[in-house]
């Protein structure tokens, strides 16, 4: 169990459904979060929005306005009091563009960010272990949001939404695909003196559903929980249920039994 007085948090994507949740949850916990935002105002807007109390926000949230493809400002967010946070929450995605295509009819708007940020956080890290070694007590446990209907396992996706995912959804899945390659890749290196984090998990959920609202899920105990080699199949998942299962099983559990796997959720 992690110890929320010495644990803290930094999210990327903090304005997304998923990782909005989770922040969220950890803000009502009373954890303490760095939050990146190209936007500041826009963050807060929606935390006031669902209730949360602005002296919450005042005690517990440090939001660095930013952009997660920048190293400097990646690190400013990495680190909290200057010490470097004990977990990192990556929820970061491009938003679907229509185009006219009938191979490829949806892109997203950044097809690289996934990767782009991936390499970035990276970078930042290593940064702050050259610059700055003594504010790395520890290593931080790294979890970021993916998608079904990309593993190299089993297949992950119901019948039904194959050729969405397979075909329609193909362009978006390469930036994932990217993304998680470069985990695996970084915490494939043989020296642990090497890998810059305690532990990753993937978290691949189904189809996404819902807004900016943590209350809107069916709650994380209601999910189909599953690994690569043996995922849970199903067609949605509301984005407050993933950013709460986030909360629930690797932020209060410092990763638990899930360190090292690509889980899939789903309702």
């Amino acid at each position: 169990m992690s110890d929320k007085s010495n644990s803290t948090i930094a999210i990327f994507g903090a304005t997304g459904g998923c990782a909005n949740s989770t922040l969220v949850r950890s803000l009502l916990a009373g954890y303490d979060v760095s939050a990146l935002a190209r936007t500041p105002a826009k963050l807060t807007s929606q935390l006031l929005a669902q209730g949360l109390p602005q002296e919450t926000l005042d005690q517990h949230l440090t939001i660095v306005q930013g952009d997660a493809t920048k190293v400097e400002d990646v690190m400013r967010a990495l680190l909290l009091d200057g010490k470097l946070v004990s977990f990192i929450i990556s929820g970061l995605g491009g938003k679907p563009v229509f185009q006219k295509s009938l191979r490829k009819p949806v892109s997203i708007d950044n097809p690289d960010i996934c990767a782009t940020a991936t390499e970035t956080i990276l970078n930042a890290l290593r940064e702050i272990c050259a610059e700055n070694p003594s504010a790395v007590a520890m290593k931080p446990l790294l979890a970021y949001v993916s998608t079904t209907g990309i593993s190299n396992g089993p297949e992950d996706v119901p019948f039904g939404f194959r050729f969405l995912y397979h075909v329609l959804l193909a362009v978006p899945h390469v930036d994932k695909r990217k993304m998680e390659s470069i985990w695996t890749s970084h915490m494939a290196q043989p020296e642990a003196s090497e890998r810059l984090f305690r532990g990753v998990v993937g978290v691949r959920a189904s189809f996404l559903t819902g807004g900016i609202d943590y209350k809107s899920g069916k709650g994380w105990k209601t999910l189909r929980v599953g690994v690569e080699e043996k995922p849970a199949v199903g067609y949605t998942i509301a984005r407050a249920d993933v950013g709460e299962w986030i909360f629930e099983q690797l932020i209060k559990k410092d990763g638990g039994e899930w360190v090292g796997k690509s889980v899939t959720l789903t309702s």
